[in-house]
């Protein structure tokens, strides 16, 4: 689908006072201006990046009765329930806590709830289950800020509730102990964008000030922070940029036996051994796939006893398990998507519509997110998968820019059992017999936004570069720039008048190994075009074309080069 390029703007004043102070490529100038560093000082505190610039947790609201609280829990040896979401991001935290418990001899249990038969939340199961095992403290993370009923039987049962949230909370709070949410109306707290996994990072920094305990063993829990925050893509800025940068370096050198198995699992064992850095793409891509298997497939907590594991013989069998979840899921997604794709290309007419909604039974409901997104991308259209199951449907949302997902769905909210979600995504369930009655509501939400014409799918591009300026050097400054991520976008460029050297062929029938060469420049490109094997016929007829990309290292042989990630080709 033909794509509109646009140029970020950028301040041409200071990316030249910037140039003048830092002495650096003006195409970096350029993109430190897009991200909003205009001084010196700004640009010195974005490359180096200080741990000890992390805020005070005390300065989040109900910090402070949260900390004395779990600290006499742990000078008093109570039972500590550790409660947590099924995704990565609450996994990463029900499993950071946990480790951080042991480690103060604090009897504690791990608890995720099923993702099918308890839904999403703090289930009235789970605090029933607290209760038969004479829990004094729930710790929740990643999840609790809308659980009103289930805080209220904690209450009712004499268990203590800490929740630890990050999602938009309503008007009201649950009736919980205190609630730490840096969201909240009346918090102050300077980084409203904290994973759920760092905000109870913040509640054990509290704990860690207040018992004056070495930082260095809090800081050895920052490599489950990092991988929360590329795997539920929260805002890489401020505070959350330093936890990522020391949670990278820290998962390099982890000493938590389940990541190292899991880290093997993946290959990145590799990467390490060869000086090469672990990325977010590297997380978000390879290692967070295989920890949600569990939750989508089997149970979460599958994945919570890998990285809690003590021993490395426990933790690859573990970890080996995770992997066979994940090939499994693959297999599931591809079918919901290859079902899809079939029934567009034998119904042509439903392309018309404005948004799209598919149900089957024949589909597993915990793989219809991913294949939601993916066809949203592919069709560019807000898009609703559902699976049935007894007669209720129940499925996932993914939109497009320019569509609220949440808004539209709201448009047919009488026809739900529930929903909800946010502008990019929601979760929603429905009776069979609603289901027409919510499509046409659904499509009259998202036709009221568009004005019946869907917007071409846009790339907003950081600078025009040319091929002799891809050089080691500029490539190596790029780097220290990440983590990438929402707020710090991997940087996007262009490059104008390229053509084919003839080397360039398709791979696996739908990607595009590029060797290319650029009008005017001396050195030549090697890139990887992924689903563009439809460019191919035009690459070779010596048309030329721009090649909008991001950059990536490439190893081989123990030798490195510089190659392009292609978004998006123009002819």
């Amino acid at each position: 689908m033909e794509k509109n390029w646009s140029n970020r703007p950028h301040d041409i004043q200071v990316c030249k006072n910037l140039n003048k102070a830092l002495n650096i490529s003006p195409i970096i100038c350029q993109l430190l201006s897009q991200r909003g560093i205009q001084t010196f000082e700004q640009a010195k505190t974005f490359f180096r990046p200080k741990i000890e610039n992390l805020h005070s947790p005390f300065l989040m609201q109900d910090m402070t009765k949260a900390c004395d609280c779990l600290i006499n829990v742990i000078e008093s040896k109570k039972k500590v329930m550790v409660y947590g979401d099924y995704d990565v991001d609450g996994t990463c935290a029900v499993s950071m806590f946990t480790l951080f418990l042991q480690k103060l001899n604090i009897q504690c249990v791990s608890y995720i709830p099923d993702r099918h038969e308890e839904g999403y939340g703090i289930s009235i199961k789970g605090i029933k289950e607290a209760k038969r095992l004479k829990i004094d403290l729930i710790i929740s993370l990643d999840c609790g800020v809308k659980d009103f009923k289930a805080a209220d039987l904690a209450h009712s049962s004499d268990i203590k509730l800490i929740i630890c949230d990050h999602h938009l909370p309503s008007y009201e709070l649950p009736k919980a102990f205190s609630i730490l949410n840096p969201k909240r109306n009346d918090c102050s707290y300077p980084n409203p964008n904290l994973s759920g996994c760092g905000v109870g990072f913040k509640l054990m920094q509290a704990v860690v000030e207040k018992m004056n305990l070495e930082y260095e063993f809090l800081y050895s829990f920052l490599d489950f922070v990092s991988i929360s925050i590329a795997c539920d893509i929260v805002n890489v800025t401020g505070e959350n940029r330093i936890l990522a940068h020391f949670g990278l370096k820290q998962l390099e050198k982890t000493d938590h036996v389940g990541l190292k198995s899991l880290l093997s699992l993946c290959g990145l064992d590799k990467k390490i051994e060869s000086g090469q850095q672990i990325d977010f793409q590297d997380l978000g891509f390879n290692l967070g796939p295989k920890i949600n298997a569990a939750g989508r497939l089997g149970h979460a907590m599958q994945a919570v006893k890998i990285l809690t594991s003590k021993n490395s013989e426990e933790g690859l069998a573990h970890a080996q398990n995770l992997n066979e979840l994940n090939t499994n899921r693959r297999f599931y997604q591809n079918k919901v998507v290859e079902d899809i794709r079939l029934y567009l290309l034998n119904n042509p007419e439903f392309k018309e519509k404005c948004a799209y909604v598919f149900k089957s039974d024949q589909w597993h409901k915990g793989v219809v997110g991913i294949a939601a997104a993916i066809i949203s991308e592919e069709q560019h259209k807000p898009c609703i998968i559902l699976a049935s199951n007894n007669g209720v449907l129940s499925g996932s949302a993914r939109s497009i820019p320019g569509v609220d997902v949440h808004k539209a769905i709201s448009e047919g909210e009488a026809f739900l059992e529930r929903f909800g979600g946010h502008q990019a995504a929601a979760g929603l369930s429905i009776k069979e017999e609603n289901l027409n009655a919510f499509i046409k509501a659904f499509e009259t939400g998202v036709q009221k936004q568009i004005k019946h014409i869907i917007p071409k799918p846009e790339i907003t591009y950081d600078a025009e570069i040319t091929f002799d300026q891809l050089t080691k050097g500029f490539y190596n400054v790029l780097k220290q720039m990440g983590p990438f991520g929402p707020g710090n976008n991997e940087p996007l460029f262009v490059c104008k008048d390229v053509y084919d050297t003839g080397l360039s062929y398709v791979v696996k029938k739908e990607h595009l190994k590029l060797k290319t060469q650029q009008k005017g420049a001396l050195k030549s490109m090697q890139g990887i075009a992924f689903n563009q094997a439809k460019s191919y016929q035009k690459i070779q007829k010596n048309n030329t074309f721009s090649l909008c990309f991001s950059l990536k290292e490439n190893y081989w042989n123990n030798r490195s080069s510089i190659e392009m990630m292609v978004k998006d080709i123009q002819f």
